[in-house]
């Protein structure tokens, strides 16, 4: 009998109802315990246990929040070479790993490109300020830094084309030690099929026929939405066809509802709150827009094009990457360009132009799905073991 790869990884949080960057290590975790892998993963807290799973708690110092992330840090990576498995992985949150995979980006892109959601110059230098004197971001960029600086250079996997050029510039890696591996996507949760729930998603949020635009995010201001919404702002006023702005997501309204109504949008615009059954949200609009200001490869886009949707999005985020311009969607170059978000959206408007990208949006989304990454970070980890042995 082959003997089991002994895989380790390390996670705060070891929970699909996290985030992204967690739900993604819980699919993959699980998935490898599935193919035969021994799998061990080291957290301070998950959700439940699963038998074929190896459970190992970190405890950290609570407070404050830089010490919490150093602890973390020190505690688990110590904790992982003391059990001398066969392979590691690293996700941003330890010092050092045989693959690193952060699926964070660049800590420092992120840093100087997110500033740029703060269109006031005074705002903006407070944020800076802020930044410069946390603790806790010094603290990021130190842990994110460490793994790039052992003695033997790991396997680096880059989540998307943008983050394989950001570790380039940022930590001076030659370009031949870094795979790009575009994040997963469920085909089968996020499918045109969901277009079932049209009506009744809709109807719920007393939306009609309108050309429906949704936006889902939990941090209005980084993803971009003022700027959407002064770019509807300006469809409206030029009487395009009728159309209504979803939002979908955690964060206060008040100030876009403002915005809103000094744009005359206030009757076009409907905040939904949150859900976890987001699918239903895709299959009711006809266009997802994400202006981000960074994004190292967001899952949104990648729900939106399984979905069968076409996504207008920004060079700031890894997944543009994967869209070729007027085919699945429309990569626009600055975030704070109104006139192309809406010459973008106004493009999605034309009916054939918006068919023929749904056909692609769908097959552009099969090419990234779970089943593919998986497979791919499976051989990635095998021959890591191999170079091991």
């Amino acid at each position: 009998m082959e003997k089991k790869i002994r895989f380790a990884t390390a996670i705060p949080n070891f929970s699909k109802g996290k985030g992204g960057a967690e739900r993604y290590i819980v699919d993959l975790c699980t998935r490898m315990a599935v193919e035969g892998f021994e799998v061990h993963v080291f957290a301070e807290r998950w959700d439940e246990e699963r038998g074929d799973i190896h459970y190992h708690r970190v405890s950290t110092i609570p407070f404050p929040k830089s010490l919490r992330l150093l602890s973390f840090a020190v505690r688990a990576t110590k904790a992982i070479q003391g059990g001398r498995y066969d392979l590691t992985l690293g996700v941003g949150n330890t010092l050092g790993a045989d693959v690193l995979q952060p699926h964070g980006g660049v800590h420092w892109a992120w840093f100087w490109r997110s500033l740029r959601a703060y269109d006031n110059p005074f705002l903006r230098f407070l944020k800076l300020s802020g930044r410069i004197l946390s603790p806790r971001q010094w603290v990021n960029g130190w842990i994110e830094n460490r793994p790039y600086r052992q003695k033997r250079l790991p396997k680096i996997v880059a989540i998307s084309e943008m983050v394989k050029q950001d570790m380039i510039r940022w930590y001076h890696l030659p370009a031949d030690r870094i795979t790009v591996v575009y994040n997963g996507v469920d085909i089968e949760r996020f499918h045109p099929r969901n277009r079932q729930w049209r009506e009744e998603i809709r109807r719920s949020h007393g939306i009609g026929d309108e050309f429906l635009i949704l936006f889902i995010s939990n941090n209005f201001r980084m993803k971009g939405l003022s700027y959407l919404i002064r770019a509807l702002s300006q469809m409206k006023q030029e009487e395009s066809s009728p159309f209504k702005l979803l939002v979908l997501g955690r964060d206060r309204e008040g100030p876009y509802l403002r915005l809103a109504e000094r744009e005359g949008l206030a009757k076009h615009i409907v905040f939904a709150g949150s859900t976890d059954r987001p699918e239903r949200y895709y299959g009711a609009a006809d266009l997802l827009v994400h202006p981000t200001f960074y994004d190292a490869c967001s899952l949104t886009v990648l729900e939106g094009l399984a979905s069968g949707l076409p996504v207008v999005t920004t060079s700031q985020n890894g997944a543009g990457g994967l869209l070729q311009q007027g085919e699945e969607g429309w990569v626009i170059q600055n975030p704070q360009d109104v006139d192309e978000i809406r010459m973008a959206i106004g493009y999605f408007l034309e009916e054939g132009n918006r068919q023929n990208a749904c056909l692609r949006a769908r097959e552009k989304a099969e090419a990234c799905s779970e089943e593919a990454n998986f497979a791919r970070m499976a051989e990635i980890f095998k021959e890591g073991n191999k170079r091991r042995i």
